[in-house]
């Protein structure tokens, strides 16, 4: 069965509206500011993303885009006069980076309540692509197994329990996906294993996964012949190829093999985008109290 990530992104758009309504009767509207260096076109389409999602829920976006690479001095700075403005709530440093800037050094930087990527160590938000697998997982376990509404709770004792009983693999260790996915399972006890591309025999932990999230970012990696009947199979990674986004499977080789599968794109893509929302909406709730 597919799981719509559009669909429910939307869900979770519409809940975050309200909130922003209430937080603008209070004269405060979320706001997050993007520093981008370069031109990178998938960059760009990701901003954009961030810019729709911000304007859907009434929220605010700014990009701050350097063109020509600035000395890491300068940026630093702009960083922390960004994280000194009461009105932004949210910094994010788009990456890439070109190789002269720390993109690790600079997300430093930004204060942990600012931190709406979860990036940092300690941070006050849990990675925007973590929540978005425990979003899929909510809704495949509560309304597509349960046939009951989730919680509002998206890390309870009922979803963890079903969790801990199954075996998952997370394929991918990327900054932006495998790595923060796998601290998002760490944080809750969830056992997993991960495999990356030096893995030895990767097929004999892929026939008796539960649960595989697959994370590399090239197009058709898993195959779909190292794959259990019933399994629950979850697309982060993408790759262009011809102008056309391709994802870590390829669906109709799965879709007669998964019990439940995420479409790419349109699966985890909009559910990340809105939970990065989210982030930035308890953000500015954070910075109201």
């Amino acid at each position: 069965m597919k799981i719509d990530g559009q669909q429910l992104a939307r869900r979770i758009v519409r809940d975050l509206r309200l909130r922003v309504k209430e937080l603008q009767k209070t004269g405060t509207t979320p706001h997050l500011a993007v520093i981008w260096v370069g031109n990178d076109p998938a960059s760009a389409s990701f901003i954009k993303q961030k810019s729709l999602a911000a304007a859907a829920i009434g929220a605010r976006l700014s990009v701050h885009q350097f063109k020509k690479t600035p000395l890491y001095q300068k940026l630093a700075e702009f960083i922390r006069e960004a994280s000194r403005d009461p009105k932004i709530h949210g910094i994010i440093v788009q990456r890439p980076l070109p190789p002269s800037l720390s993109a690790q050094s600079l997300c430093k930087l930004v204060p942990r309540n600012k931190d709406v990527d979860g990036f940092l160590p300690k941070s006050a938000h849990v990675p925007p692509i973590g929540c978005a697998m425990f979003r899929l997982f909510n809704e495949i376990y509560f309304n597509k197994l349960q046939k009951t509404a989730p919680p509002d709770d998206n890390y309870s004792k009922p979803l963890l329990t079903w969790l801990k009983d199954k075996h998952i693999v997370l394929m991918g260790r990327g900054e932006t996906a495998g790595k923060p996915i796998a601290a998002t399972l760490s944080k809750y006890r969830l056992p997993f294993i991960m495999l990356n591309s030096r893995s030895d025999h990767p097929e004999e932990y892929l026939k008796d996964a539960d649960i595989v999230i697959s994370a590399i970012g090239r197009s058709a990696v898993v195959n779909p012949d190292h794959l259990k009947n019933g399994v629950i199979l979850i697309g982060v990674g993408m790759e262009r190829k011809k102008n056309k986004l391709k994802g870590d499977y390829d669906e109709s080789q799965v879709e007669k093999i998964a019990r439940f599968y995420t479409p790419m794109p349109g699966g985890t893509g909009p559910v990340n985008v809105a939970c990065l929302m989210e982030n930035l909406v308890d953000a500015a709730y954070l910075a109201n109290q």
